[in-house]
Order: C-alpha cells, then sequence, then structure tokens
C-alpha cells in the first residue's frame, strides 16, 4: 500500500519505555512549540509577562 505525500504519520506526544530495573522512563516525541497546548502555553507566558508589569506599575501607582 502506498502512502500519499500529504499524510504523515502521527507519533504519540509522551512514549513512555520500561527501563530493565523497572523504573519507567517518559520521552517526548514532538516539541512544546509544535503542539495546540505548547502554543497555547507560550502565548499565556508572553501576555503575562508583557501586561503582568504594566497591570502592577498602574496598581501601585494607584495605591499611592
Amino acid at each position: 500500500m502506498k502512502k500519499n505525500k500529504n499524510e504523515k504519520e502521527k507519533k504519540p506526544f509522551i512514549k513512555t519505555k520500561t527501563k530493565l530495573d523497572g523504573g519507567v522512563e517518559v520521552e517526548l516525541q514532538k516539541s512544546p512549540s509544535n503542539t495546540l497546548i505548547g502554543k497555547i502555553f507560550a502565548i499565556a507566558i508572553a501576555f503575562v509577562t508583557l501586561f503582568g508589569g504594566i497591570f502592577a506599575l498602574i496598581y501601585l501607582l494607584t495605591q499611592i
């Protein structure tokens, strides 16, 4: 069976392996910037960093 060029193999985001000593190893398969939740977290961190300082400054100036 031949696959189309547009079809990509979907890898799971998290891959778990069992070590010989019984421990579990967790491996991330994709970069967080390539996933939806990673993009949401990046935008949220940027928003809080940018506007958090501005809101804190306004709050402190109104308290004087």
